[in-house]
């Protein structure tokens, strides 16, 4: 039976196997009931600061422990956490921040960029407690470390009564993304969204206690902390932590831990893969690789393949909570190839025109989801959730594909105008609207050209205000000021638009 509430499926797997080991992470090794126990004392300390149901937790921080802790604990009191790239710049967080407006606000304490985002956080009155992660706390800040460290007794009255008061469709997750338009805005991930989603996931990848999960993906997205994290949540299974993605690090981890399922978008596949030594690695533990987020060429598709027993190609977008289609495990590499697989058994998709309605097989139109894995829509913005989500319930993706008889997808382009740099989305519209925001640029153009590692990476054409001296340089220096770096154009082109 699936879970209502996500507090529910860690209690479960917390009693079930509370001496199994949940995390591993550098020299930390945490057992299920370790987490549990941390989660408790976390969210009675969120209580104990005002958190109210539906409050947003703002969280800046690398793929560690305790940004899962921090995500369980924020479902347990009925708060929403909001995720924020760790490569964003000030100016990036400081502008969501202001359409979440979290009344918690926590950061890494080893982020490069903590006094100006500390700064940025006291210009914020929305902010009432900020907490630092894994390090000294400033003057005003709580430490998270001394929280999670508490001796305070699990699951006292007060919580207790917190837990109980949720609801399936409360809000636990909020993921920024551009949607169809490029408007940035927070697609609100309910309890039932999330459960749902992989509940079938975990079904359809027979995920099971045994497995251990390799986890290097950002923790601000669907793919580490649903996908991955609430994975593991639910089927009792190791996930193995690396704060960053790095090659080498993560073959050496796969082969020292004896991981199970490695899942990683294209770019990091193709760098693995490029490594001069991949063949010296033993990777034999490995029974499911996972490819997705991106277009994958035909060649890496095939090396996937070739190191695991069974191979996931799959398609998702963050606004159904992860993946909607699995191709069967038991397919060889030519359906890889040519699809993404069948839409799992819970949830609906069909091929629409320009109306939405449907078209047979074999004819290219919109993708379109519905299903419980459809968000509950954009924060505190109803336009842009119906200019995405109809009336009859289906999520518009922006995706162009077609099915053929066996209900397989096949994508076949994009209706939104984005480019996927390295597994990110990255919408033209929100580079060239910052960068028209320079004194000397009267207009520019930003369009994207295949890339060999990343994927595809952008191309920015600028046109100087009369009489204004530009250079390359200068418009990628004021790119790295104010967008984070997957978004800053590879290439910059100083000339008179067409």
């Amino acid at each position: 039976m699936v879970p209502t509430l996500l507090p529910a499926a860690l209690q479960h797997t917390a009693s079930t196997y509370p001496d199994h080991e949940a995390i591993l992470f550098e020299n930390q090794r945490l057992s299920w009931q370790q987490v549990w126990q941390q989660v408790q004392r976390l969210a009675q300390a969120f209580l104990d600061m005002g958190v109210q149901r539906g409050d947003r937790i703002g969280i800046i921080c690398t793929t560690r422990p305790e940004y899962m802790i921090t995500f369980l604990a924020a479902t347990q009191v009925g708060a929403i956490l909001v995720g924020f790239n760790i490569n964003y710049t000030v100016r990036e967080i400081t502008e969501q921040a202001h359409v979440a407006q979290p009344v918690v606000m926590m950061l890494l304490h080893a982020h490069p960029l903590f006094a100006a985002v500390r700064r940025a956080i006291k210009a914020m009155p929305f902010v009432q407690h900020c907490l630092v992660i894994h390090g000294p706390a400033p003057q005003g800040w709580g430490e998270l470390d001394a929280l999670l460290a508490q001796t305070a007794p699990i699951m006292p009255q007060q919580l207790r009564q917190r837990v109980q008061s949720l609801r399936p469709d409360d809000g636990a997750f909020m993921v920024f993304s551009g949607g169809i338009s490029g408007e940035m805005n927070g697609a609100v991930l309910s309890h039932r969204n999330i459960l749902t989603s992989i509940s079938a996931q975990n079904r359809i990848l027979n995920w099971r206690v045994s497995d251990r999960i390799i986890l290097h993906l950002p923790l601000n997205h669907v793919s580490g902390t649903t996908l991955l994290v609430i994975g593991a949540v639910l089927s009792g299974a190791t996930l193995l932590m690396l704060e960053r993605f790095h090659p080498e690090r993560t073959l050496q981890l796969v082969q020292q831990e004896k991981a199970t399922i490695l899942g990683q978008v294209p770019a990091m596949w193709v760098m693995v893969f490029s490594l001069p030594h991949f063949d010296s690695f033993d990777l034999s533990s490995v029974r499911l690789a996972i490819v997705s987020g991106a277009p994958t060429p035909a060649a890496i598709m095939r090396r996937i393949a070739s190191i695991a027993p069974a191979t996931l190609h799959a398609y998702g977008l963050t606004e159904a909570t992860g993946m909607v289609t699995y191709n069967d495990l038991r397919d060889d590499v030519e359906v890889l190839l040519r699809s993404a697989g069948r839409v799992a058994p819970e949830f609906k998709l069909r091929i629409g025109d320009e109306e939405g309605r449907p078209l047979p097989p074999g004819q290219v139109g919109e993708v379109l989801v519905s299903g419980d894995c459809v968000m509950m829509g954009y924060f505190r913005n109803a336009a842009a959730t119906r200019q995405i989500i109809d009336e009859q319930g289906w999520l518009h993706s922006g995706d162009m594909g077609k099915l053929d008889a066996s209900g397989y997808l096949t994508l076949t382009g994009r209706k939104k105008r984005m480019f996927i740099s390295g597994g990110y989305n990255v919408f033209p519209l929100e580079i060239e609207r910052y960068v028209q925001s320079h004194p000397a640029v009267a207009s520019c153009h930003c369009r994207y050209q295949p890339d060999d590692i990343m994927g595809e990476v952008g191309i920015l054409h600028v046109r100087p205000v009369p009489g204004a001296e530009l250079s390359p340089h200068d418009i990628r220096r004021y790119c790295k000021q104010g967008l984070a770096r997957y978004k800053v154009p590879r290439e910059v082109r100083i000339e008179d638009l067409v």
